[in-house]
């Protein structure tokens, strides 16, 4: 009996061991960890908004640029193009409104070199522009029935090319993606099968066509035509290989090589528990449905750094607006951590920010690191004459 209790005790020792063993490397032993360092500083005239539409680094013979896109809120919309290494401005690239050039409803933007962009509108087409802002080719996204307003979105929707939700274009072999959030609502749980989450033109022919990747069966609830919806909205980084999404309201992320097939893995924040796609209530007042939707954790953007082979996943925390402060403003002060995963998507650490200090908003990945926005309201260093950057570089902890 003696020695069936030792035992006993051993076993439920060695189990009390391999709990707390457990505990800790969820909490404590991240691999590594994403440390500050320098800041990066861009003098703004008095036409240029500190929050841009879109923001992009690109290469350009051997050159690193920022992809800058500036907001009606200040000045005229255009595109700046920053030498990252000078601090000024490179390019100025006009986009018109009006006239033959006109391009109605601009939303994002894009570029791999210094001579022709993408441009994305709320509108059933986007524009390829050449750096004097004239269209060189249009592309039409979808039909538009004024007749019947329930045509809208059946097959296809508008698409934006936009750092705030980490959306870059992806071009492969002739084919630009765009993706697809408000296709066919309401739906039904069968339905999500058969939603796209991306579609492409032929650049070539202008073309347009739906891919086979499709949104996963998480969604378990009837939508209701104006009262209740999901919101199917998710972040996506392009590695040249794969295409991998983040979906805002799921732990896991998708990754296709194909535009056709997925595999899920584990993306998970420490910081808030498991989360799946719930139901909101459109006939709820504006400034209560802003309120609740801040008060649940959720996921945002998705960056693929190709310097360093790894990810970073951004996780908001719950926010509760200030007394006096209207949800339908800023959320400055809204805390949010960054999940980091390696090239075979494991997660090897996350670092959580502070509220107060960065606007998760805007960022970059350069060839020193990850950039995150000093512009918050709610920063004491706060100045809206100059778009500033923290570089945040990889570290390993031993």
């Amino acid at each position: 009996m003696a020695v069936k209790k030792n035992i006993s005790l051993i076993f439920l020792l060695l189990l009390f061991m391999v709990s707390c063993g457990n505990k800790q490397s969820e909490t404590f032993d991240d691999q590594v960890s994403l440390v500050g360092s320098d800041v990066l500083s861009f003098p703004l005239d008095e036409t240029t908004y500190y929050e841009s539409k879109a923001i992009f680094q690109f290469e350009n013979e051997g050159r690193e640029y920022l992809f800058f896109q500036n907001e009606r809120k200040k000045g005229k919309p255009r595109i700046l193009i920053f030498d990252i290494e000078k601090g000024n401005v490179s390019k100025t690239v006009p986009l018109y409104e009006e006239g033959p050039n006109g391009i109605p409803a601009i939303l994002g933007g894009w570029t791999e070199n210094m001579n022709y962009f993408f441009i994305t509108t709320d509108s059933y087409f986007c524009c390829i522009v050449d750096d004097k802002g004239n269209i060189i080719q249009k592309i039409k996204i979808w039909d538009w029935d004024e007749k019947d307003a329930r045509t809208f979105f059946t097959e296809y929707c508008t698409s934006a090319f936009t750092s705030y939700y980490c959306s870059p274009a992806i071009l492969r072999d002739s084919l630009l993606y765009f993706n697809q959030y408000f296709v066919g609502y309401p739906h039904k749980p069968e339905d999500w099968k058969n939603v796209s989450m991306f579609v492409y033109s032929n650049l070539n022919t202008g073309k347009m066509s739906k891919t086979e990747l499709t949104y996963p069966s998480i969604f378990s609830e009837n939508e209701i035509m104006r009262n209740k919806s999901y919101d199917p909205e998710f972040g996506y980084a392009y590695t040249g290989k794969d295409v991998v999404v983040s979906l805002r309201q799921y732990d896991s992320i998708l990754v296709s090589s194909d535009f056709k097939h997925a595999r899920a893995y584990n993306a998970k924040s420490r910081y808030f528990p498991s989360i799946r796609p719930t139901l909101y209530n459109a006939y709820k007042d504006l400034l209560v449905w802003v309120q609740e939707e801040y008060l649940k954790p959720r996921y945002l953007h998705l960056l693929y750094d190709k310097y360093r082979e790894v990810f970073y996943r951004f996780a908001l925390m719950p926010y509760q607006f200030p007394k006096g402060k209207l949800s339908t403003g800023d959320p400055s002060g809204q805390e949010f951590s960054i999940v980091i995963l390696n090239k075979n998507y494991e997660i090897i650490g996350e670092t959580r920010f502070p509220g107060n200090t960065f606007n998760y908003r805007m960022y970059f990945i350069g060839k020193k690191g990850l950039y995150l926005s000093l512009n918050n309201l709610e920063n004491p260093n706060f100045d809206e004459d100059k778009l500033q950057f923290q570089c945040f570089t990889l570290q390993e902890n031993k």
